[in-house]
């Protein structure tokens, strides 16, 4: 019940959103929504896999990105289980973005079954493999 609790409380402000509703939005024309994936590199690096379009962030200054993204857009943040705490705030630092969580991380993703890409990581994840 505690870390219910604590999660709630490090997310608040944030909605969830469940892997198949991120995919609908993904394959729909109306909507573009930009995937954050804050996992570790150490994490990245035993599961080198990604979403589909979605943005790696290991060498990146998560916050001066937020900073960059085009305005009225929504932002998907993801982790292999749950958001790190350092990044419980991030949807304070833009009114004009909506920010949720993927419900269950990337692990509800890939139990869904739904494609991948492979992060080559000599590229310093910015780039997938064909």
């Amino acid at each position: 019940m505690w870390k219910l609790f604590q999660r709630n409380q490090a997310l608040r402000g944030m909605s969830e959103i469940s892997a198949a509703d991120v995919l609908v939005a993904l394959e729909s024309f109306c909507s573009n929504p930009i995937i954050l994936d804050l996992r570790g590199q150490d994490e990245v690096e035993n599961y080198p896999y990604i979403i589909p379009g979605a943005l790696l962030t290991t060498k990146v200054d998560v916050s001066a990105l937020i900073g960059w993204l085009p305005p009225r857009n929504w932002v998907v943040l993801c982790a292999t289980d749950n958001i790190p705490r350092s990044y419980s705030r991030l949807h304070l630092l833009r009114d004009d973005l909506s920010f949720c969580v993927l419900s269950g991380g990337l692990r509800a993703w890939w139990s869904a079954g739904f494609a991948m890409e492979t992060i080559d990581l000599y590229a310093g994840g910015l780039r997938t493999r064909d």
